[in-house]
């Protein structure tokens, strides 16, 4: 596990080196499509601003570094965290910025993002629904910064903080992604339409502190299913198929195979497999699901969300942070009584 200092490293390498009150149920005929709403009193509003690393760093004075930054510490302690009057940290500092591929970078960035009033209002909105769910959490502090393109780290959340990497948003065709060998079936999900999901996704994954080792096809997805859920009561209105990342025919492919794919779960003795090499194809990220035709990739996951939601719909008093610490798989699928139904 990573410690909260070994995190705040990271960050400074790629920065100075390479770089409720109640629930209404909207149910049909199928009980899986409910959505959660919440009346929650305007006053109990979360406002959320986003503070521009990116803009800060890349608008100093390059010949007076050690002491621009001085004046920004207190307030980007995230990123500023290292000894400022260390010679040798100013100078990564100054090779970091004079590179013109960075200043490409956010050049790119200012003219897709030349403020974040849209971002801010959405996760104004969800972050008023955690308050919500979550009152004793608090409210973390936003930045953006630049990742020289770290996929991995698009979302840092540590602690109170969140930092979100714009370039990591720059649209599914941004020419400089291909350059660092990120595949299509996933740039397409890097643009602006994901970022206040990634941001929740990423709270949910802390939460629930899933450990994927010897773990079986049902634990992961479920997991999945979990994270998808989070999403569901913190951003009620967001389309399902930007929550899980799937093109609206995909989503459909989805649900008109539900009843298949479970059947195939169950003839293949797939739910208690735990051989990841055997069960991967059906939560990890791919261009498709190998063995079926026309399906996206990741279906085991929308699987998991379904069960998930027939869970907490047979569950009604469960609460949102109980189901993220409920590890029992067994014990989540029976009493969900899910049962897909050919449409």
């Amino acid at each position: 596990m990573q410690t909260k200092n070994s995190i705040y490293f990271k960050i400074l390498i790629t920065v100075f080196v390479f770089s409720s009150t109640f629930f209404i149920f909207n149910s049909c005929k199928d009980k899986k499509s409910t959505k959660l709403i919440i009346d929650i009193p305007k006053e109990e509003s979360v406002d959320i601003k986003i503070l521009r690393y990116e803009k800060v760093l890349m608008n100093i004075d390059a010949n007076n570094i050690r002491n621009e930054l001085k004046k920004y510490k207190n307030d980007y302690s995230l990123f500023l965290n290292g000894n400022l009057d260390d010679t040798l940290n100013i100078l990564q500092l100054y090779n970091y910025i004079s590179d013109p591929v960075l200043h490409e970078i956010y050049e790119d960035i200012v003219k897709k993002y030349p403020d974040l009033s849209s971002l801010e209002k959405e996760l104004s909105s969800a972050f008023t629904y955690y308050k919500h769910y979550f009152p004793l959490k608090p409210t973390p502090k936003i930045y953006s910064y630049i990742s020289y393109l770290d996929y991995e780290n698009r979302i840092i959340n540590v602690d109170t903080v969140m930092a979100i990497a714009l370039d990591m948003y720059l649209g599914e065709n941004y020419k400089m992604y291909p350059s660092v060998k990120i595949p299509k079936y996933i740039s397409a999900r890097l643009d602006s339409n994901y970022i206040a999901i990634d941001c929740m996704k990423s709270i949910a994954a802390k939460m629930t502190d899933f450990n994927s080792e010897n773990k079986t096809l049902l634990d992961n997805i479920l997991y999945l299913g979990k994270i998808l859920y989070f999403t569901d009561a913190m951003m009620p209105e967001k389309a399902e198929e930007l929550k899980i990342g799937y093109t609206k025919d995909q989503l459909e492919w989805c649900r008109k195979n539900e009843e298949n794919i479970w059947a195939f779960f169950i003839k293949n003795n797939l739910l208690y497999n735990s051989d990841y090499f055997k069960i991967r194809q059906f939560f990890t990220e791919a261009p498709s699901t190998k063995g079926f035709k026309d399906a996206p990739p990741r279906f085991g996951e929308w699987i998991g969300w379904q069960i998930i939601k027939s869970y907490m719909n047979e569950n009604k008093n469960a609460k949102i942070d109980e189901l993220l610490k409920e590890n029992d798989s067994q014990k989540i699928l029976k009493i969900s009584k899910y049962k897909p139904v050919k449409q």
